[in-house]
């Protein structure tokens, strides 16, 4: 398992940060959430600086996530799309530009990672514009329920892809989701 791999698999234990979600259970699909500890990427104008807040040229920060499925019948197979909220911010003194972003969609069960899927979201300031809302949807969410399961016993996982340095950032700073 990559090492990031390992990473998101060691969060998964940790907090969920469950704002903004969304879950059908009265419809049997998997619910979904936002995990904390990747719910913000900060990023630095100088990489390799040490962190200061004086060289953050933007952030990014997941907002919200809501889903909708369709199950079958015997609740054993469900398709999803996932709506996800994201803002990003920065210092009011640039000039127009535009940037990428990548997330993740995953797929648990329990402790178990199952599945992930790498996105990437493109998002532009105009000039002296310090604050950006935009979303992503990701369509064909496929879960299909192990063995004494069913879809809802699944969760569907939203993140931002960091580095492992913007990972130890949030956790140090905590620049991360009430």
């Amino acid at each position: 398992m990559p090492q990031l791999s390992r990473m998101l698999f060691a969060v998964l234990s940790a907090a969920l940060l469950v704002a903004g979600c969304g879950t059908d259970r009265y419809k049997n699909c998997p619910s979904a959430s936002v995990i904390v500890d990747t719910s913000v990427a900060t990023v630095f104008k100088v990489p390799d600086a040490p962190p200061d807040p004086s060289n953050i040229l933007y952030t990014v920060d997941v907002s919200g996530v809501t889903s909708q499925c369709d199950v079958d019948k015997d609740v054993l197979n469900s398709q999803s799309s996932v709506d996800i909220a994201l803002r990003a911010t920065r210092a009011p003194n640039g000039g127009a530009v535009h940037y990428k972003v990548p997330y993740f969609v995953a797929i648990s069960q329990g402790d178990r990672l199952l599945a992930k899927k790498v996105y990437v979201a493109e998002f532009s300031f105009e000039p002296g514009q310090t604050t950006v809302d935009f979303s992503e949807s990701v369509n064909n969410v496929d879960v299909s329920a192990g063995r004494d399961k069913k879809t809802f016993d699944y969760v569907i996982l939203v993140g931002l892809q960091l580095t492992r340095k913007q990972l130890e950032y949030n956790r140090a700073s905590g620049r991360l989701n009430p």
